[in-house]
C-alpha cells in the first residue's frame, strides 16, 4: 500500500466516527447533549479496542484478502454498504453493554447493599428491628430528574476514583481467572489460534467485580443514615482504602508473574495485554453510564428498605394483578411477531434461510482463523451479528419493558406487578435459548472494493469453551440478566414522566413522618379513592392563579383556596358517603382540567423533631465567615464560637492522632452538627436528636455557600463584607425549611 492508500483507508475507517460527532456540536449544552457525549465517548473507546487495538498484535500476520469479483472493484456503494454493516455490528455490540450488561450490575447491587446494611444494623446496640425503624435517607427528586441533574452537573471526580479502583483490582482478578482455567483444563491460547475462553469469561469477571464495587458505592451515594449518621461514607472509605492498600502491591506482583510465567510465549502475552485493554474499556463504559443508572438503583435500594421496614404493616392491593398477565401475554405475542419482521427485513435479504448450509458457510468464514473469507461473506457475517443482537436481547428487553411499564400503571403495587410479570420474562428467556460460545474481535484484512488496497479489520469470532466450574460461575449472569434488565428498564420508563414531592406529618410531639410521593398519571378509580384516598397528597398546579378558577362555583373556589398549601386527601374527604361521592367527582374535574395534582405515597420514614438554633460558617483556620439565627435569643457570639471550634478540633486531633474530622459535639441537651467543605465548615446548633433530615440541609448549605464564594474563599483576606448578602439568609430559609 502506498501513502495515499493508507491515508484514504484511515479516513474511510474513521468515516462513521466523523458522522457521529457532528450532532454533538449542536446539542452539547443541553442535557441530551451530555447524554449523547457519554454514548459517543463509549463508542469511541469501544471502537479503539474492537477495531483498532487488535492491529497492534497482528502487524506481523498476513492480512486476510477479502476478495471481490474484478467487475465489482471500485463499486463504492458496495464499499459504503460494507462500512455501514461493519460499523453497525460494532454499534449493536456496544449497545449490548448499556442495554444488557450494565442493568444487571445496577439491579443486583442494591440487594448486596441490603446484606451489608443488615450486617451493620445487627452490630449496633439496639435490635435490627429498632435500628431499621431509625433509618432515614435523602430523596428529593424522581430517578429521571436525578439523571438529568447529574448529566448537567458533569462532575467526574467520583467516577475517576471508581475507575482507578477497577484498574487496581484487574491484574489480581485476571491472574486468578487464568489459574482457574488451568485447574479446569480449559484453553487459554493466544487470540491468533482462534480459540480462547479467557476473553468470554473476562466479561463475566468484570460484571461481578463491578457489581461488588457499586454495592459499596451505593451505600455512600444513597445517603442512607442511622440516627442521623451517614455510615455509607465510612464503609466506602474503609473498603476502598483496604483494597488500595492490599490490591496495588498484589496487582503489581500479578503483572510480574504474568510476564515471568509467559516470557517464552509472546502470543499469550499479547493476548493478556488485549484483555487488559478490554477490561479497561468495560470499566470506562461502566463509569460513563454510572450517573444514568445510579438514580434508579438508589430508588430500588430505598424501595427494598421501605418494604423491609413495613412488611406485614401494609395490605397489598392485588385486585388489578391480572393486568400484568394480559400485558405479559401481549408481550410474548408482540416479540414473536416482531422477530418475524426482523427476520424478513434484516436477515432474509442477505441470508436465504436460517440454519441453512449458506448460513453455516458464513459463520465458518466469520471465524478468526478462516480460509480466504471473501468480501460478501464478511459483510453477511456483520449482518448476522446485527440481527442476532437486535432480534434477541435488545428486542426482547425493549418489548417486555414497554409492556411491563405500561401494565404497572394499572397495578396498585409495583412489586406485585413485577412478580406477576416475571414468568413471562423467564419463558421468553428459555425460548431464545443459551447464547453462542464465541468472542468477537477484529482481524486485519485487505479488500479492493474501493478500487485500491483498502486496509480494515473484519469482524471475527473466536470460539470459547464453557464447562465445569467456570460455567457454574457464569450461569447466574447468563440466566438472570434478561430478568434484571426488563425490571430496571421498566422502572425507568414507568417513572420517566413522574415528579416527586415530600411532606412531613407530625406523629405526636416529637416524632415526624416523612413521606415521599410521586404524581399519578391517571386519575384514581372510585374504589382506590375510597380505600387508599386518605394516604394520597393533593396540591394546586404550580402555574394556577385565581383567574383560572374565578368563574367556577363556590365549592371549587373553596377547595382551591384550601390548597394554597399541600393537603392530605384524607383531610379533605367528607365523612358523609353521598357528599364523599360528590367530592370525588369534583376532584376528578379539577384534575382533568389541570388545576390540581394528585400524589401517591412511594416511601416513608420516621425521625425526631429538632429545634434549630444557630448556623455558623467558619473558615478552615478558625475565622468566622457567616452566621444565622433561627431564633434571635439563641445566637452566640460568632467570634467565641469559631474560637471554640478551632481549639476543640486542634485538641482532639492532637490527643487522638486521628485523621477523621469531628462531625458532632454533644453537650447536655444541645447538639452541634458539623459538615465540611474545601475551605470552610458549617456548625449547626440544635436541641434534640440529629437525623439525616437536619444534617442533609447543613451539608447542602455548606456546598452551595462555598460554590457561591469559591473565588473569594480561595485566598480570603478576612473581610466579612463579601458575605453580608440578604441572599444568604434566603438560602438558609430555603434549604432548612420544613415540608
Amino acid at each position: 500500500m502506498n501513502t495515499i492508500e493508507i491515508i484514504i483507508s484511515i479516513l474511510l475507517n474513521l468515516l462513521p466516527i466523523i458522522i457521529l460527532i457532528i450532532p454533538l456540536f449542536f446539542i452539547w449544552k443541553k442535557a441530551i447533549g451530555k447524554l449523547y457525549f457519554r454514548v459517543f465517548a463509549g463508542i469511541i473507546i469501544f471502537f479503539l479496542i474492537y477495531w483498532v487495538f487488535p492491529i497492534i498484535f497482528q502487524v506481523s500476520k498476513t492480512p486476510d484478502n477479502l476478495t471481490v469479483p474484478p467487475a465489482e472493484r471500485g463499486n463504492i456503494p458496495y464499499g459504503l454498504a460494507y462500512l455501514t454493516a461493519h460499523f453497525g455490528s460494532l454499534i449493536t455490540l456496544f449497545f449490548s453493554y448499556p442495554m444488557i450488561t450494565l442493568p444487571f450490575i445496577f439491579f443486583l447491587a442494591p440487594f448486596i447493599s441490603i446484606l451489608i446494611l443488615w450486617n451493620k444494623l445487627r452490630k449496633e446496640d439496639d435490635s435490627v428491628k429498632t435500628n431499621l425503624e431509625q433509618l432515614s435517607y435523602e430523596i428529593k427528586e424522581s430517578p429521571v430528574e436525578s439523571i438529568k441533574k447529574e448529566l448537567v452537573r458533569n462532575n467526574w471526580s467520583r467516577e475517576k476514583e471508581i475507575f482507578k479502583l477497577m484498574i487496581v483490582l484487574l491484574p489480581i482478578s485476571l491472574y486468578l481467572l487464568q489459574v482457574l482455567f488451568e485447574i479446569t483444563n480449559l484453553p487459554t491460547e493466544s487470540i491468533t489460534t482462534g480459540e480462547n475462553a479467557l476473553g468470554w469469561f473476562l466479561e463475566i469477571l468484570f460484571v461481578y467485580l463491578a457489581t461488588f464495587i457499586f454495592s459499596i458505592e451505593l451505600l455512600f451515594s444513597s445517603q442512607i443514615a442511622l440516627k442521623g449518621r451517614y455510615f455509607g461514607e465510612k464503609i466506602r472509605e474503609q473498603t476502598y482504602k483496604s483494597l488500595y492498600t492490599v490490591g496495588a502491591p498484589i496487582s503489581i506482583l500479578s503483572i510480574l508473574l504474568f510476564i515471568v510465567r509467559n516470557i517464552n510465549s509472546i502470543d499469550l502475552l499479547f493476548t493478556i495485554f488485549y484483555f487488559f485493554a478490554y477490561f479497561i474499556m468495560a470499566s470506562f463504559i461502566f463509569i460513563l453510564f454510572l450517573d444514568i443508572f445510579e438514580p434508579i438503583s438508589i430508588f430500588i435500594f430505598y424501595k427494598i428498605i421501605d418494604w423491609w421496614k413495613n412488611r406485614g404493616k401494609r395490605k397489598i392491593n392485588s385486585s388489578n394483578f391480572y393486568y400484568m398477565l394480559i400485558f405479559g401475554l401481549l408481550g410474548i405475542l408482540a416479540y414473536l411477531l416482531l422477530n418475524i419482521v426482523f427476520k424478513n427485513v434484516i436477515y432474509s435479504p442477505f441470508i436465504v434461510t436460517p440454519f441453512s448450509a449458506e448460513e453455516t458457510a458464513i459463520f465458518n468464514a466469520g471465524k478468526f482463523i478462516s480460509e480466504n473469507p471473501n468480501f460478501y461473506t464478511t459483510m453477511q457475517f456483520d449482518v448476522i451479528i446485527i440481527y442476532g443482537i437486535l432480534s434477541t436481547p435488545v428486542l426482547l428487553v425493549i418489548i417486555l419493558t414497554l409492556f411491563a411499564s405500561y401494565g404497572l400503571k394499572y397495578v396498585g403495587n409495583i412489586g406485585l406487578g413485577l412478580v406477576t410479570f416475571l414468568p413471562f420474562i423467564v419463558i421468553l428467556s428459555i425460548l431464545i435459548g443459551n447464547p453462542s460460545d464465541y468472542w468477537l474481535t477484529g482481524k486485519t484484512s485487505i479488500t479492493q472494493i474501493f478500487g485500491f488496497n483498502f486496509f480494515t479489520l473484519r469482524t471475527a469470532s473466536i470460539e470459547a469453551t464453557r464447562s465445569g466450574l467456570l460455567w457454574g460461575l457464569a450461569a447466574p449472569y447468563i440466566y438472570t440478566r434478561y430478568i434484571f434488565n426488563v425490571i430496571i428498564w421498566s422502572l425507568l420508563i414507568f417513572y420517566f414522566k413522574k415528579s416527586f414531592r415530600s411532606t412531613t406529618i407530625p406523629l405526636g410531639e416529637k416524632t415526624l413522618n416523612k413521606i415521599i410521593f410521586s404524581n399519578i398519571t391517571d386519575f384514581l378509580s372510585y374504589d382506590t379513592y375510597i380505600k387508599n384516598g386518605p394516604t394520597f397528597l393533593i396540591s394546586k398546579e404550580r402555574n394556577v392563579t385565581i383567574k383560572d378558577f374565578e368563574q367556577e362555583r363556590d365549592e371549587i373556589k373553596n377547595i382551591m383556596k384550601t390548597l394554597d398549601e399541600d393537603k392530605m386527601l384524607g383531610d379533605l374527604m367528607p365523612k358523609d358517603e353521598t357528599e364523599n361521592k360528590r367530592f370525588y367527582f369534583t376532584i376528578r374535574y379539577l384534575y382533568t382540567n389541570n388545576l390540581i395534582n394528585i400524589w401517591k405515597p412511594e416511601l416513608n420514614f420516621l425521625f425526631e423533631r429538632v429545634e434549630k438554633q444557630g448556623l455558623y460558617i467558619i473558615y478552615d483556620d478558625g475565622r468566622g465567615v457567616f452566621n444565622y439565627a433561627f431564633r434571635s435569643d439563641n445566637i452566640q457570639d460568632p467570634g467565641l464560637v469559631s474560637g471554640m471550634f478551632s481549639a476543640i478540633t486542634s485538641f482532639i486531633k492532637e490527643m487522638t492522632k486521628s485523621a477523621e474530622a469531628l462531625k458532632k459535639i454533644d453537650h447536655g441537651d444541645i447538639t452541634i452538627l458539623i459538615e465540611y467543605g474545601n475551605k470552610i465548615f458549617g456548625a449547626l446548633f440544635i436541641k434534640g436528636v440529629q437525623s439525616s433530615e437536619i444534617r442533609a440541609p447543613l451539608k447542602e448549605f455548606v456546598q452551595k455557600f462555598e460554590e457561591r464564594y469559591k473565588d473569594i474563599l480561595k485566598d480570603w483576606s478576612g473581610a466579612l463584607s463579601h458575605f453580608k448578602d440578604e441572599d444568604n439568609n434566603k438560602l438558609v430559609e430555603e434549604i432548612f425549611k420544613e415540608d
